[in-house]
């Protein structure tokens, strides 16, 4: 596969008798995802298929119903439960002070120029996301970070560079737990 692809939602079961699918979402908003024709579903990346999307509609909070073509029956949906869905980061559209979360994974922090870490992940807490920075392997205090995603302590992102620059408000210590 050349495509580049990002992880958007998993199968969670199956509607009806008619192959139906049950789709747990993971864009913002949760209808995002039927925004995309075409779905990879496999476990992995590199082992995941192309579906056409046929139709795909809200079903609750979070949840969304699906219908891909050449699935057609209840016994067809049932083998795709638990797969993850996958689509082209070409197909995503991201304004230019947006950011994918699989991007900003392995970029440097620093705060007034010096390196802290390197972001391990971003998590959605609901008020608001956070960056979970890991502490380089060199100093002495390992642990781990973990800094709201807001614009008063994210200062600057630079994919070119792989860089986040952070702004460490009064009380931000607390947002570092060491490593026992």
């Amino acid at each position: 596969m050349t495509d580049t692809l990002i992880c958007v939602g998993t199968i969670l079961g199956v509607h009806g008798l008619k192959g139906t699918l049950t789709v747990y979402s993971d864009t913002r908003p949760a209808s995002g995802i039927a925004g995309y024709s075409c779905w990879y579903l496999g476990m992995d990346a590199d082992s995941s298929k192309p579906y056409a999307v046929s139709r795909c509609w809200q079903h609750g909070n979070k949840g969304m119903l699906a219908e891909l073509e050449g699935v057609n029956t209840r016994t067809q949906a049932e083998q795709l439960k638990k797969i993850k869905i996958w689509v082209s980061t070409d197909e995503i559209d991201v304004d230019d002070d947006e950011y994918l979360w699989e991007e900003l994974v392995g970029c440097d922090v620093y705060v007034d120029g010096k390196l802290i870490g390197s972001v391990k992940a971003l998590e959605e807490y609901g008020a608001q996301d956070i960056l979970v920075v890991e502490t380089p392997e060199h100093v002495s205090m390992q642990g781990e970070w973990m800094l709201p995603f807001t614009e008063d302590v994210i200062q600057m992102v630079d994919m070119e560079e792989r860089r986040v620059d952070v702004c460490l408000l009064d009380g931000m210590d607390a947002c570092f737990t060491p490593k026992s």
